[in-house]
């Protein structure tokens, strides 16, 4: 009797609310536009998928998988492409997605393609060889959005939206999606929520997915819940700034870039929950290990900084005030560099302050190939970062592994830019929260939430009569 109650308890249920809570708030769902705000777009990278699909998505492996499109094809030089549409695929507002209005959104989205449909296929043409295309339409930018002429935005996804307010995003199952219907009937985001009273809304039984920092792993732990992670998916680097850039300075840089100790950052501060970064990519993300970036110089000796004048000796670390992990970090930062004989003062303002010698950044990485994901971190830096570093984003044809590592090398070379640690993103997973295939958060970082079932309570029982 006791197996049967087991082998029922562990079988999907279809009903019930997912609760998540979150720091950023979506206010625009439209990938055709781009956001400036990184907390409102952390957010809306995960939203997107769950509502309006791409060709090709993210698998729970790491890969890609068969979307929209169920099949694909190209010519020897990798110009022409044909992706064969999936039948019959429903959009929200209960029509029948066609090829023309896939091509009109692919088109749209990148000007430069030439983009139109045959039958149930759509075909793209480019100016040169993209053997990476697969990995560009699966970026959320190119999710397929079906406008209507009063402006609303339907999608094909496993949820529609149903209601959107300042605070709160709420989903809904779409009953006739193309792989079948989510088990859970709606999905529900209070965003705004600051990472403190997330913890206490999983400690409460409030939400069932939430946001932790990577220094309360250990207290989230010993209480016995559940939590999910993706792979190190975020990159934390100091950033030189112009007037510290030069090659007065690359002395005292590459003293402070020798003189962290990132494997106590990672295993201690972070709590296992980073990887000490000797690169911009992690080696998961990269192809190649880290010894193979590490500069080849000799190591900075302790009395090294005694050659440095001494007014040089001294630098600000500005970090972001609302980010209680990069502040420790930063602390611990300036432990390490005053035991080298460099003394860092970080600088954490709510306002206007002194101008820094330095920044502490944090950097989403994208989980694509080793080539784009160096770019899209460089485009994040900004041009100012990538002109100081000496080199250029990534262009021409070699996206080779091997092209990838020499551009990285290239961008360390002078300690710009120095790295520290690559973090995971963390997740607590309230007791409720089941999973019926594949883990509730991706390697990426991405919801898995198409398969995710709430665990029905349990009957209360009733009082004798």
């Amino acid at each position: 009797m006791l197996l049967a109650a087991t082998a029922w308890a562990a079988r999907p249920h279809y009903g019930g609310v997912l609760r998540i809570e979150t720091v950023g708030a979506v206010r625009v769902l439209d990938p055709a536009i781009q956001l400036t705000d990184a907390g409102e777009e952390a957010v809306r990278a995960r939203v997107i998928p769950l509502i309006f699909e791409s060709l090709v998505a993210a698998a729970v492996d790491g890969g890609l998988r068969p979307a929209l499109a169920t099949s694909w094809e190209h010519d020897d030089r990798h110009v022409r492409w044909r992706f064969q549409l999936r039948p019959s695929v429903k959009l929200h507002n209960g029509s029948v997605l066609q090829a023309p209005q896939v091509a009109a959104v692919l088109g749209a989205r990148e000007p430069a393609w030439r983009v139109g449909s045959a039958g149930d296929a759509v075909v793209i043409e480019t100016d040169r060889p993209h053997p990476d295309l697969l990995w560009e339409l699966a970026d959320t930018r190119f999710a397929i959005v079906v406008r209507t002429g009063g402006g609303d935005l339907f999608g094909s996804g496993p949820f529609r939206i149903d209601r959107m307010e300042p605070r709160r995003l709420v989903l809904r199952s779409f009953a006739d999606h193309w792989a079948g219907r989510p088990f859970i009937d709606s999905v529900q985001i209070d965003q705004g929520r600051s990472l403190t009273d997330q913890l206490s809304s999983i400690e409460l039984g409030r939400a069932d997915l939430v946001t932790i920092r990577q220094t309360d792993w250990r207290r989230v732990a010993q209480r016995g819940m559940r939590t999910a992670v993706s792979q190190p998916i975020e990159l934390l680097a100091i950033v030189f700034e112009p007037h510290r850039s030069g090659p007065n300075d690359e002395p005292v840089r590459h003293i402070i870039a020798a003189s962290i100790d990132r494997s106590a950052l990672a295993t201690i501060l972070l709590q296992r929950q980073g990887e000490p970064a000797v690169g911009l990519l992690p080696s998961w993300l990269s192809g190649y290990a880290p010894a193979f970036v590490t500069d080849p110089r000799p190591a900075v000796s302790r009395t090294a900084a005694a050659t440095v004048p001494l007014e040089r000796r001294t630098f600000v670390l500005r970090v972001d005030a609302s980010d209680a992990v990069a502040q420790e970090i930063a602390a611990r930062v300036s432990v390490d560099t005053r035991e080298a004989g460099v003394t860092s003062i970080v600088q954490a303002p709510s306002g206007l302050a002194p101008r820094p010698d330095a920044r502490l950044v944090r950097i989403k990485l994208d989980a694509t190939t080793p080539d784009r994901a160096l770019s899209a971190a460089l485009t994040r830096f900004g041009p100012r970062v990538e002109a100081l570093a000496g080199m250029g984003a990534m262009a021409g044809a070699d996206t080779s592994v091997g092209a990838v590592l020499n551009v990285e090398r290239a961008l360390l070379e002078h300690a710009v830019i120095v790295p520290l640690v690559h973090i995971r993103e963390l997740y607590a997973v309230g007791e409720r929260v089941e999973s019926w295939s594949g883990p509730v958060v991706l390697g990426s970082g991405a919801w898995n939430l198409s398969n995710v079932w709430i665990r029905p309570e349990p009957a209360k029982p009733r009082p004798r009569q």
